[in-house]
């Protein structure tokens, strides 16, 4: 008896598409008929599986198809890159339908590693509803996120992708992918395999994996090939170097790709170079060499030998330039589990890594080689300088490297964990000889797969779905999605409606709330840019049934009519309790006037809306006959409610605030810097003459003041000394408000405000104008001062300046206030609303 196991991965290269192959191997060692797939490569071993795409045979899933690869993977997705990372982001699409594959459909086990258009979720769906063995080694994050691979610190895999901050997403392909891969392994879901126990944290607090059973098992490494060399110093000989020389080695697949710490690990040995710290700990007369590896050069360091072999494929060839290195140098600042460490290790050299990802479980310090304190240049130069004093020609930490290898790695180890794996799973296999899989493998080595492209209903929905008809052409239009998964038997189900504005970050919004929704609340997202770009020619056609119906002028977007349209289609398609329009004021004009014979079963959604305007504005956005039509209006403050009183009954009318991310934006470390440091954010509504003059009285009156003002739409006339800057990422906008002593925003009107939140959260003190909502959200955790009154909001500022601990209490109490406005808090109160919408719908 013996099980039958398909190990699938994109590639063959790589460091995932390397790993794979190794799993591969030692699930083979380990008695297991391994097989291992992929698309990109080069069939060389027993089991090698080339997949070979077969291109769709029908004219509009061809279209869709290259519409997906040209067009949208290589084209939108690459040119609305933000400069966050330059790591791989990636659709799913198109891929393949393994599930159609008979090599496939015969194994006991299916294993995935790097899958990415290799696997369509489709295939993945299909063999998890059957109740197939699906094992899912997590080389990266992407089974989890909404594209990225890495997320450079963002968070949102955690509850739901909803808007990137590595992507310009005007389609909404990330919210999409995310919700396709929700649907289609979520649950049930593939057993998760980690290497590092901090990717396993990850995929447990994931939405999408947090459900499925998840093990770790670390990658194995061949302790044959990757062994110390008996030759070691003949090896660095006929490179030039001799035994006391520091020889340093770096690499990995594409030294390019920012967060693998090129640039780190340069600006640290620089800095080594200048200082003398390096040499000064050397045997008198020994040199620094950095030995390189990967697809790109190293960025060079003045004064020191370089060795680079540029893209290294042999393993005898890699294992012979790690084993001649004193120590390898793993600078990453976002990683999973490098294959390096592991393969130098096994050639009993050392390591020094950064304490990022599952780095620190791989580097242990002072025994297998040595952990910098932080993945900064100066930490990581101090870790260097630590090797060199006290481990070179460290003989018994080389031998423990190697031993920590070999116990935990070697490829009998980890076949043995994975066969375990396999047989918890499937069972003992069936009465297959080894030389009968291998003919019954030869015969597919080079066999077609279909491509798979169409997409699940999740990922096209509105606007990708419009984008992809553009893109492919009128072929595209013909092709049908599939039916949308149903939801959970007894969940409330909710559509919400928001619009894109350019200024909300990942953790601004006031959609923020939706990601905190209880169980038992389905809620699904649509986003609508602003303006009449998808609209394209019909645009003024949009425009001119916006003036019939009477909608203001926010209301005649193009883009917003096609929202609701599209929203209808669902809505005859899926049956929702609840259409709530996050941007009442952009938004539902269309649908509570659509007869309820258009909805699924006869049965009209509740519709509500949430309004963001202050009434001076919202009397020229509003229509108050489409008001009445809703059956809830949420507002902001009590001074909207009042304004709106008119038009709608008291039950109708819903004051829930707005809400903070308390978790993200929070007190923290403080950069020095001189003078009183105050800080303006945003420009709606801003009253900037007020906040200029408020800055020459504390000038005038001796203060030290420094004004740093943070908008995406400068003022004008901004008086000298006054620094300003837009475009900063959230990380940056929380640094701001961290270094600033106080929040200095003096307001023309408002309901709620995002500033004053963010810089509450903050804990930092807030000197503002008493308008609008203001005071309710504050609730005395801030100095208001009359509209217009600079005198006011300098006294104010001059207070807290003169004295810190009261500007200390006040920051600590507008801390208390924001975490209680927290969108946790705010959730439930929106929950409980559509509880009480569904339950009259009823």
């Amino acid at each position: 008896m013996a099980l039958t196991v398909m190990h699938v991965s994109h590639g063959a290269a790589g460091g995932a598409g390397r790993a794979a192959r190794r799993a591969h191997r030692a699930s083979r060692a380990a008695g297991v008929l391994s097989a291992f797939a992929f698309i990109d490569g080069e069939a060389t071993e027993p089991g090698d599986i080339l997949l070979r795409p077969r291109p769709p045979e029908d004219a509009a899933e061809a279209a869709l198809a290259t519409a997906l690869h040209d067009r949208v993977q290589w084209g939108l997705v690459q040119s609305a890159r933000s400069a966050a990372t330059n790591t791989l982001f990636s659709i799913a699409h198109p891929a393949l339908a393994l599930d159609r594959q008979a090599l496939f459909a015969a194994a006991d086990v299916l294993h995935l590693h790097w899958s990415t258009w290799a696997v369509a979720p489709s295939a993945l769906q299909a063999w998890l509803a059957a109740g197939r063995a699906v094992v899912w080694t997590l080389h990266d994050m992407w089974p989890m996120t909404g594209g990225c691979h890495y997320p450079a610190g963002c968070e949102q895999y955690r509850t739901a992708c909803l808007r990137c901050p590595q992507l310009a997403d005007a389609w909404s392909l990330v919210p999409n992918a995310f919700a396709e891969k929700r649907a289609a392994w979520s649950a049930p879901g593939p057993v998760v395999v980690a290497p590092s126990s901090w990717m396993a944290a990850r995929a447990a607090e994931s939405a999408i994996l947090r459900g499925c059973r998840i093990e770790v098992i670390p990658n194995p490494i061949d302790t044959d090939l990757f062994a110390p060399r008996a030759d070691r110093d003949g090896l660095r000989a006929a490179w030039g170097l001799g035994p006391r020389d520091l020889l340093l080695v770096a690499g990995a697949h594409d030294n390019r790709e920012a967060r693998k710490g090129g640039a780190l690990l340069a600006a640290a040995l620089q800095a080594l170079a200048a200082d003398g710290r390096l040499a000064a700990v050397l045997p008198p007369g020994a040199q620094v060499a950095l030995a390189g590896f990967g697809r790109s050069a190293l960025p060079e360091v003045p004064g020191m030998r370089r060795l680079d072999f540029g893209e290294v494929t042999q393993d005898d060839v890699l294992a012979d330039i790690l084993a001649a290195a004193d120590l390898a140098c793993i600078p990453s600042i976002e990683d999973n589990y490098p294959n390096v460490a592991v393969e130098a290790m096994a050639c009993g050299t050392p390591c020094v890594a950064t304490p990022v990802g599952g780095l620190p479980e791989l580097v242990r310090e002072g025994s297998s080689g040595i952990l910098a304190t932080a993945a900064g240049a100066d930490a990581l130069a101090e870790a260097l300088r630590r090797f060199a004093a006290h481990h070179h020609g460290d003989a018994a930490m080389r031998a423990r490297a190697r031993t920590q290898a070999e116990v935990e790695n070697a490829t009998g180890v980890i076949g043995a964990r994975l066969a375990t794996l396999y047989r918890d799973l499937a069972g003992e296999g069936r009465d297959i000889t080894p030389a009968a899989h291998d003919r019954a493998l030869g015969a597919f080595a080079r066999a077609p797969v279909a491509v798979a492209a169409v997409p699940g209903a999740e990922f096209l929905r509105f606007p990708t779905n419009l984008m992809l008809r553009e893109a492919g052409g009128a072929a595209v239009a013909s092709v049908r999605a599939p039916a949308a998964q149903a939801s959970a038997a007894g969940a409330l189900r909710v559509m919400a409606l928001r619009a894109q504005h350019g200024h909300h970050g990942a953790q601004s919004g006031p959609w923020q709330f939706l990601r905190h929704l209880p169980p038992g609340v389905d809620a699904a997202l649509r986003a609508t840019p602003l303006g009449a770009g998808l609209a394209g020619t019909q645009a003024d056609a949009w425009r001119s049934w916006g003036r019939l119906l009477g909608t203001a002028p926010f209301g005649q977007q193009g883009n917003a009519w096609l929202a609701e349209a599209d929203l209808l289609a669902e809505c005859a398609a899926e049956g929702f309790d609840v259409l709530h329009a996050i941007d009442g004021e952009l938004a539902l004009w269309l649908l509570p006037h659509v007869p309820a014979a258009l909805f699924q079963g006869g049965q009209r959604p509740a519709m509500a809306a949430t309004f963001h305007q202050p009434p001076a504005l919202l009397a020229g956005m509003v229509n108050a006959a489409m008001l009445r039509a809703l059956d809830a209006v949420v507002v902001l403050c009590e001074a909207q409610r009042a304004a709106l009183s008119r038009h709608l009954p008291a039950e109708r009318l819903h004051v829930i605030p707005h809400g903070i991310d308390s978790g993200f934006f929070t007190p923290g470390p403080r950069a020095t810097g001189d003078g009183f440091r105050l800080l303006a954010v945003g420009h709606w509504l801003r009253d900037f003459d007020t906040l200029f003059a408020t800055f020459a009285a504390l000038r005038a009156a001796g203060l030290d003041a420094r004004l740093r003002i943070v908008s995406p739409n400068p003022p004008r006339g901004v008086p000298p000394g006054v620094q300003v800057e837009g475009g900063l990422t959230d990380e940056a906008l929380r640094a701001a408000y961290r270094d600033a002593d106080a929040l200095l925003l003096p307001l023309h009107d408002a309901t709620a405000n995002n500033a004053i939140l963010e810089a509450m959260a903050c804990g930092r003190p807030v000197v503002a104008t008493d308008v609008g909502g203001v005071a309710d959200m504050t609730d005395s955790a801030a100095r208001l001062a009359p509209p217009g009154d600079a005198r006011s909001m300098a006294d104010a500022v001059l207070a807290l300046a003169a004295d810190p601990a009261a500007a200390a209490a006040l920051g600590a109490e507008a801390r208390a206030r924001a975490e209680a406005l927290d969108w946790r808090h705010i959730a439930a109160r929106h929950a409980a609303l559509y509880a009480a919408l569904a339950e009259a719908r009823a």
